[in-house]
């Protein structure tokens, strides 16, 4: 469920309407959101950031590196940190056979951030705070400082 004091959206599909979430076309009033799991638990975050979505690919450990940073992967010439947003939320790895990496932009960069599994894109109604939503940006700039 949304709540307007969570710093992060919790959402079950059967809910959607109930919080304004709609997956049918963009209406005005509406924001784009990209719904995806973590833990067993639905989220919710601002399609704005996300480039691209990618399969889990191995990545290259970083010694002496946070517990949420897996490390870094080559992606078509380019060098990407990766962090494991389900870590970084609640502790655990993310992992499993739905799992991506969202490439996420954050200024000039891009960092991976990996979900257990993406869900759909969908639209929020803008009454609901920006601060309902997971901020993907701030994942990645923890990441890449």
């Amino acid at each position: 469920m949304i709540s307007p004091t969570e710093s992060t959206a919790t959402l079950d599909v059967d809910t959607l309407p109930e919080f304004g979430i709609s997956t049918e076309p963009m209406a005005a009033g509406h924001a784009r959101v990209l719904l995806f799991g973590l833990g067993g638990h639905r989220h919710c975050a601002g399609l704005g950031s996300v480039r691209e979505i990618i399969p889990v690919q191995a990545a290259t450990s970083l010694p002496g590196a946070a517990g949420h940073v897996r490390g870094l992967i080559n992606l078509r010439g380019s060098i990407v940190t990766v962090i494991d947003a389900t870590m970084c939320k609640y502790g655990v790895a993310a992992g499993g056979p739905g799992a991506s990496i969202l490439l996420v932009e954050r200024g000039s960069r891009v960092a991976g951030v990996v979900v257990d599994e993406v869900h759909d894109i969908g639209l929020l109604d803008k009454d609901i705070p920006i601060d309902a939503l997971l901020d993907l940006g701030a994942m990645v700039q923890m990441a890449l400082a």
